[in-house]
């Protein structure tokens, strides 16, 4: 099959530019006229992406998924991960469709930034229940809330193991924090530090250890040993005043 020439592929920085057109071609010349679309969403589909740290990824829309498809993209994937790319989400339209109610948050992030490279855009006009999203954020922020106080019983005051734990933890509440922030009315900020700063301002909460977190991330200030403990501390309470604002969403 002759396939159309990738599009969007400019609108990357430069950098990965070379790494999505060989990973979306791959793609296409294995699975041939079974891909219905290919989208980058994530860091790297808006201002956030920074390269080395933050990974590529990327949505891959089937006619049919069964087991060969999957078969037939391992090597692609492993090949992928050589180069930031995260393992794709790799889905059908019927499974996308019907599973709003059960990945709101997902969905609407995916909707919310991304960039068709091959196909058509199925997510561009999606109807997602504004009260599965609420649900979900309320399920995530007490759950991750849970999880955290069970981690430290559990690991005590370890400061490698914790700060593993609180930037995976933000990791996994970044894409809640901005549709908690698009549930109280407002657009989220693209910087994801300006986001932070928005979610506190809306909420009452301290912006710090969500601050101190993210930029630990980044590779930008880092968490000394001895302030993990109280950065995790600020950290659960300010999850646990977020978590009280759930009812009146």
């Amino acid at each position: 099959m002759n396939f159309p020439a990738l599009k969007n592929i400019n609108e990357f920085p430069g950098s990965i530019q070379p790494v999505i057109t060989e990973f979306a071609t791959k793609f296409l010349e294995n699975l041939d006229d079974n891909v219905l679309a290919i989208l980058v969403y994530g860091s790297a589909a808006g201002i956030n992406y920074t390269h080395g740290v933050s990974n590529i990824n990327v949505a891959i829309i089937v006619n049919n998924l069964d087991f060969a498809v999957l078969k037939q993209s391992v090597p692609l994937i492993k090949w992928g991960r050589k180069h930031k790319m995260a393992t794709p989400l790799i889905l059908t339209r019927e499974y996308v469709m019907h599973s709003l109610d059960v990945f709101p948050v997902e969905f609407s992030e995916i909707k919310e930034q991304h960039k068709v490279i091959f196909g058509e855009d199925i997510f561009k006009d999606l109807d997602i229940p504004v009260k599965d999203v609420r649900l979900l954020c309320e399920q995530q922020v007490k759950g991750k809330l849970l999880h955290l106080r069970q981690a430290y019983l559990d690991i005590g005051s370890n400061p490698s193991v914790l700060k593993n734990l609180l930037l995976s933890a933000l990791s996994d509440l970044v894409p809640v924090f901005r549709q908690l922030i698009i549930l109280k009315g407002e657009k989220p900020a693209g910087q994801k530090e300006d986001m932070l700063g928005q979610l506190a301002r809306i909420f009452s909460l301290d912006l710090q250890p969500f601050l101190a977190v993210y930029q630990d991330k980044s590779r930008k200030i880092k968490i000394s040993s001895n302030q993990v403990e109280a950065h995790l501390q600020n950290f659960l309470d300010q999850l646990e005043n977020l978590s009280r604002h759930m009812d009146s969403l």
